[in-house]
């Protein structure tokens, strides 16, 4: 209960002062936390249109780079000469199966065409409940013999956003075949 005086006290306080989320996320002692709420203080101080056209250009660049990403072959520090493309050609699939990187196993091809919207989702190869960007390193160090990316880092986020725009239009079935 005291936690929660405290921050109400520092809200009416902030508030009082004009402050905004990001200051008292720094008087809060809250480190990342105060870039956060600067973020959204900037962006919830655009007006409408201007705010339209920021979320836009922001999701537009992310899918730009990581097409980039999925398109190379070295990304994640690939080394088998593949890039996610070579085997889910504009985001389907060759039909065909894929050779794990060192081993002699082959898995056969999904389409990566509404996968969005099956994660998170069991997955074998972790027996656990696993995310699109868990997902796409599984792959990088499978198939591509990388090391794949810092889970919630700005490439990670970025193939992540790629690989989501296949499923523009599907049907959302997390945990789904």
């Amino acid at each position: 209960m005291k936690g929660r005086r405290w921050l109400t006290a520092a809200v009416v306080l902030t508030s009082s002062l004009g402050w905004g989320c990001g200051a008292m996320a720094k008087m809060m002692g809250m480190g990342d936390m105060m870039n956060s709420m600067n973020n959204m203080d900037r962006v919830m101080a655009m007006q409408p249109q201007e705010m339209k056209e920021h979320v836009m250009a922001t999701q537009t660049a992310a899918i730009e780079r990581g097409q980039a990403l999925f398109n190379d072959p070295s990304a994640g520090g690939g080394r088998q000469g593949v890039s996610c493309n070579s085997c889910h050609v504009g985001g389907g699939t060759t039909g065909q199966t894929a050779r794990v990187a060192d081993r002699d196993q082959q898995f056969t091809i999904p389409t990566l065409v509404g996968a969005a919207g099956r994660f998170p989702r069991y997955t074998a190869p972790y027996d656990a409940v696993t995310t699109l960007q868990q997902m796409n390193n599984y792959c990088n160090r499978m198939f591509m013999g990388g090391k794949g990316f810092e889970l919630k880092s700005p490439r990670a986020w970025a193939l992540e956003a790629y690989v989501a725009s296949f499923s523009n239009g599907k049907t959302v079935s997390v945990g789904g075949n």
